[in-house]
């Protein structure tokens, strides 16, 4: 018994303490646009807001209550932007402006 603690419980407890202290002092990098646009119009704490970067700029997408529905913005303007013929990067970021996830066209 005490071999499973010592081989497979205690790594994986160290394991954790370690991923979640390195979360909590690496730097977060907001881009520049982003930070600007944070700024602008703030976003209630619990919000997601979608964003869209093309070669011209960053479009704003929406604000949304879930993130559900943020993702459903996100992946409807990749879809719009492929029958456009253009590329662009869409993403879905918390309040606090971190990128919860990233989707390409």
């Amino acid at each position: 018994m005490s071999l499973i603690i010592y081989y497979l419980v205690l790594p994986f407890f160290l394991g954790s303490l370690l991923i979640r202290w390195l979360k909590k002092h690496s730097p977060a990098r907001v881009e520049e646009d982003v930070r600007r646009l944070y700024e602008e119009k703030p976003l209630p704490k619990k919000w997601f807001r979608a964003l869209r970067r093309d070669h011209q700029s960053l479009r704003l997408l929406g604000d949304f209550e879930t993130q559900p529905e943020a993702v459903e913005a996100a992946y409807q303007g990749r879809k719009d932007a492929k029958a456009a013929g253009e590329k662009a990067s869409f993403f879905v970021l918390n309040s606090k402006a971190e990128t919860l996830e990233q989707i390409d066209s």
